[in-house]
């Protein structure tokens, strides 16, 4: 476990150094065996074309001598008698085991009982053995000579001295080995220059990242000079994530900027009433009259809560969806029911229109369009209509639009009206106690829940439609 710890703590730099000389290396010996196995290869084919070839002469002289091993015995003392310039040396050795002759000195260094035995047919060189005797290495090999009266042909024993060749395939080992050792260091020295060289571009990423600081969220890694492209859509991504990450940056510190006021706001009435109430004895009138002016403060208090709850687990998934089939028509009527005393009290007509069947949450549904209902009857004038419109869609979609005839909203407000504590006429709602700017972005958390959309369309002086769009099945999005 120790050195699996261990290993995982190299650097990428180090590891491509490793694996760059590993590389180099292995690349090297493959090419150093491949040239070893040709010339070994080649300097074996010459051995055995100088044996065939000695074979060949060795015979013509057996034939020309008429059978006599006489004849062939001195022919070989004639080409090896010098022993500075013997190129091999040979024995002749008779059908029943016996030497006939050959080379001067030949059987201290080279037994009979080493060489291969005759080749299959006595026409060709079977095996051909290396043999090293001292300073010297040899090549043997035996075949079978042919004339007439075959049963008494001797046969002949051939060794070439290879060790020049030998010492040549030495000399070519020697500096194989030491150029691994010389070019293992030099390799290392190079893979380290390689690594730095192309992990350049990673640190030029690091530096640029340190720069980014919670008062520095601004700060992005320059796409100039360009980026290998590995890196380079790399770069991008990070520069994308920190401007999510800065825009939620800004939305947690108006968010909390947001929270603060709203939560100081009813604090601060309770707070006041309640002073003024310690300042000097008072009624009992006036007693219950702050008491019930803070009560209803404690009651907004506790909505924004739950509603800061449920947006909560929303956001971390924490909201399992409990979805149904159910007629929305009925629904919508059902929670109109709820807000009809409040609208009646400002003339306000809530209206109908469609119905159509939904699958989806029926709590969190109830809660959407109760919302908006709210927010429309909020915003509405008096004697004014509000209609809730339902309607089937091609493939199983439905929308639901509500339409008020109020105020309306100016364009710039609208991109922003999801958005948590965002409201078009803040001063007005917070004097009047009225809304903490929650209600849209419940509604929109709710529509997202469902995989379906939400939009809001307004005219100044004309009115407001919110549009609802909920899909045919519910697929809640992946966090």
């Amino acid at each position: 476990m120790a050195s699996e710890a261990h290993a995982r703590t190299h650097s990428i730099g180090a590891r491509l150094t490793l694996l760059y000389t590993l590389v180099a290396l292995v690349a090297m010996a493959l090419f150093a065996a491949v040239a070893y196995w040709r010339l070994s290869s080649n300097f074996r084919a010459e051995h055995a074309r100088f044996l065939q070839i000695k074979m060949a002469e060795l015979q013509t002289d057996y034939g020309d001598g008429g059978g006599r091993p006489e004849v062939l015995l001195g022919e070989i003392a004639k080409e090896t008698d010098d022993s500075r310039l013997r190129q091999y040396q040979a024995r002749v050795i008779a059908a029943d085991g016996q030497i006939l002759g050959g080379t001067p000195g030949m059987a201290r260094e080279l037994p009979g009982t080493l060489f291969p035995k005759v080749g299959d047919g006595g026409s060709a060189i079977g095996n051909i053995l290396d043999w090293r005797a001292g300073d010297h290495v040899y090549a043997l090999a035996t075949f079978q000579l042919h004339g007439h009266g075959a049963a008494t042909v001797p046969r002949v024993q051939l060794a070439m001295n290879i060790s020049r060749d030998d010492r040549l395939m030495a000399d070519f080992r020697n500096v194989m080995l030491a150029m691994f050792l010389l070019l293992t260091p030099l390799l290392a020295i190079a893979g380290r220059w390689v690594s730095a060289h192309g992990l350049a571009p990673v640190k030029r990423i690091v530096d640029a990242a340190r720069e980014v600081m919670p008062t520095r969220l601004s700060a992005r890694i320059p796409m100039t000079p360009p980026w290998p492209s590995e890196l380079g859509e790399l770069v991008r991504v990070f520069n994308a994530m920190l401007t999510r990450l800065e825009e939620a940056f800004s939305r947690l510190s108006r968010f909390s900027a947001d929270l603060a006021h709203e939560l100081r706001t009813p604090l601060s009435n309770m707070s006041g009433e309640l002073e003024v109430c310690l300042l000097r004895p008072r009624t009992t009138e006036v007693y219950r009259a702050a008491i019930e002016s803070s009560l209803d403060e404690c009651r907004r208090l506790n909505v924004l809560v739950d509603n800061l709850l449920f947006m909560a687990r929303a956001e971390h998934a924490g909201l399992a969806l409990r979805t149904e089939r159910f007629d929305a028509g009925r629904a919508c009527s059902w929670v109109m029911d709820q807000h009809v005393p409040g609208a009646a009290m400002r003339g306000i007509r809530l209206v109908l229109e469609g119905t159509a069947e939904i699958t989806a949450d029926p709590v969190l549904f109830r809660q959407a369009v109760a919302n908006l209902l709210t927010n429309a009857i909020r915003h509405s004038r008096d004697d004014g209509e509000i209609r809730i419109t339902l309607r089937p869609l091609n493939g199983g979609e439905l929308e639901l639009r509500v339409r008020d005839h109020g105020e309306g909203i100016s364009a710039e407000h609208l991109p922003h009206l999801f958005d948590r504590f965002y409201q078009a006429d803040p001063a007005r709602t917070r004097e009047s106690g009225q809304g903490t700017g929650l209600g849209l972005s419940i509604v929109k958390t709710i529509v997202d829940l469902h995989g379906g959309r939400a939009a809001i369309d307004s005219t100044l002086s004309m009115g407001t439609t919110v549009t609802l769009l909920f899909p045919a099945s519910t697929e809640t999005p992946a966090g």
